[in-house]
């Protein structure tokens, strides 16, 4: 059985809709929801698949991935979708004199948990989705005429 937009929006939301509502961002299942559009079209091409629109993701598009790759587009575009939902989370922790209020708490559980569902992603399905990281590369060699 392959998966549609609105199958895997139910998905999502089940796993995220707290901090879907947290982070502003719309809970709806029926196939439109805008909110979801960017984290699953970006896990349909990080499978190797083609999507018509870039903003538009629709039934046919999540049609492509196979029923063996059902987890691991689930659990990726639920990663994705934790990302959105950080970069919608903007409080900051406010300090004014004696009285303190922590509001980039829920940003931080937000963060781990993509963190723990990376790792996971990872161990199971064998590619690293870690942050990238650069560095340089020293050959020891000279150049000779």
């Amino acid at each position: 059985m392959s998966l549609t937009r609105a199958n895997t929006e139910l998905m999502i939301v089940a796993r995220t809709g707290p901090l879907l509502t947290a982070a502003g961002m719309a809970i709806t299942v029926v196939g439109s929801n805008a909110s979801l559009n960017d984290p699953i079209g970006h896990a349909v091409r990080q499978l190797g698949h083609a999507v018509a629109s870039a903003v538009l993701v629709t039934d046919a598009d999540v049609a492509g991935v196979t029923d063996a790759e059902t987890d691991e587009f689930l659990g990726l575009a639920t990663l994705y979708t934790l990302e959105a939902i950080l970069g919608n989370l903007d409080d900051v922790d406010i300090t004014v004199g004696p009285r303190s209020e922590r509001l980039n708490q829920l940003a931080q559980q937000v963060e781990r948990k993509a963190d723990r569902l990376r790792a996971a992603l990872e161990d199971e399905f064998g590619y690293g989705l870690a942050v990238p990281t650069a560095g340089y590369i020293q050959l020891n060699i000279a150049e000779h005429d």
